[in-house]
């Protein structure tokens, strides 16, 4: 019997060895990449303000701005750009747009959220969607070309189909997403629209949505895990590795 346990100590040991190699390794990477340049050297800083959207810090509206307090005075480049703002807002056309999101989800399980918007003149953008969720109908003012985005702290998000597509008039535009819950409860997910000018984005249309994010048994030892520091796993161990390395040569000086 302590022959067994022995064993199953050097067993855990090796694991919470690996698993926690593995896990500081990894933060180690992401650190390094996250680090700033040294002092002195060459790039770009690309430091944004978090409390904006993604894509809508730079707009047509905002460059309009920029140019007023570049050149004061200069009445020509005010005109300029106010009047390619307005004809480009003309533009803008409304359509039907619907998207699903899940009425659950569990820890670490992903699942799809996908939009739909139908610029070929139908009343309504549902038939591309799955159907098996809860449905957001609306409206939303749209370009030649639009960009979709999903966001949200509590979840890994990965685009499926492309985040920019053409509006087309004979289908349905359809965008879709693979989303992962990294956390749980009551989690807000973000579902964002802009149009496109000259490569710079317009916000359109924002949707919250509200995702209660469940836990398995399994999901809260995950859970559990990855909470606990890499060096804590790696400590733990190695604590397990030498009892069950004591353990076995106890049991044979006894014998």
């Amino acid at each position: 019997m302590l022959r067994l346990f022995s064993f199953l100590l050097i067993l855990i040991g090796g694991a919470a060895l690996a698993y926690g190699g593995h896990q500081y390794l990894q933060s180690s990477q992401t650190s390094t990449q996250s680090a700033p340049p040294p002092p002195g050297s060459v790039g770009f800083d690309l430091s944004t303000d978090d409390s904006e959207p993604p894509l809508a810090r730079s707009t047509p509206v905002r460059e309009a701005v920029r140019s007023i307090t570049a050149k004061p005075g200069s009445d020509e480049m005010v005109g300029i750009a106010s009047s390619s703002t307005d004809d480009f807002l003309a533009s803008l056309r409304t359509v039907p747009i619907a998207h699903e999101t899940p009425k659950s989800a569990r820890f670490g399980r992903p699942f799809y959220v996908t939009l739909s918007l139908d610029a070929t003149g139908d009343d309504d953008a549902l038939e591309s969607l799955p159907g098996n969720g809860n449905i957001v109908e609306g409206e939303a003012q749209v370009s030649d070309t639009v960009q979709a985005l999903v966001s949200g702290e509590a979840f890994d998000v990965e685009a499926v189909t492309p985040a920019t597509q053409r509006i087309s008039p004979l289908t349905e535009n359809v965008w879709r997403w693979k989303v992962t819950p990294m956390a749980v409860g009551n989690q807000e997910l973000i579902i964002e629209l802009f149009a496109l000018m000259d490569q710079e984005a317009l916000p359109l249309r924002t949707f919250r949505d509200s995702v209660e994010v469940e836990v398995s048994r399994i999901g809260q030892a995950v859970a559990l895990a990855q909470s606990i520091s890499p060096i804590t796993v790696v400590a733990g161990g190695i604590g397990s590795l030498l009892a069950g390395l004591f353990g076995f040569v106890g049991f044979f000086r006894r014998r």
